[in-house]
């Protein structure tokens, strides 16, 4: 995998340098992942997200007849009122959002949104420990974003 990021790296610098088309290495902002992205005008873009921002750990009961906050934030790269919330999908069951809206979570002075989606619907389980976004920008653009959860209560093994 490493071998595969770092020879897109070196795809993207070098067409970069041509000047063929418009590149930008996103950061992961989901801090507990650390994944970089490579964002080009045919790929997917990667997105930082916030699974129950402000929190730390991210705690999820799978459980739970509840919802599950998840932010995707705005960076100097990349404005979150271009995502079409209506593509947006979270979990391994690809769960739709139950409602959205644009707000400051990170408290950063730009406006990020945040998304609900009941819990049941994620098929997040547990000893899950990371939990994935898809959808697409306004313009049709692909989007993906991950971040880290702690499954709770504890299960026991048997």
């Amino acid at each position: 995998m490493k071998r595969i990021l770092f020879s897109l790296m070196t795809l993207v610098a070098a067409l970069s340098v041509a000047g063929v088309g418009s590149f930008a290495n996103l950061a992961d902002t989901g801090i507990s992942t650390g994944n970089i992205f490579v964002a080009a005008e045919w790929g997917v873009i990667g997105v930082g997200i916030d699974i129950k921002p402000c929190s730390n750990p991210n705690s999820i009961n799978p459980d739970s007849n509840g919802v599950i906050p998840v932010a995707i934030l705005t960076t100097a790269y990349f404005d979150a009122a271009d995502v079409d919330a209506l593509t947006v999908r979270f979990g391994p069951d690809e769960a739709w959002a139950k409602h959205w809206a644009l707000e400051d979570v990170d408290n950063d002075g730009d406006e990020d949104m945040i998304l609900h989606f009941r819990t049941q619907d994620t098929g997040i389980k547990h000893g899950d420990t990371q939990a994935e976004l898809v959808g697409e920008t306004l313009e049709g653009r692909d989007i993906h974003g991950l971040d880290s959860v702690r499954t709770v209560p504890p299960w026991e093994d048997e």
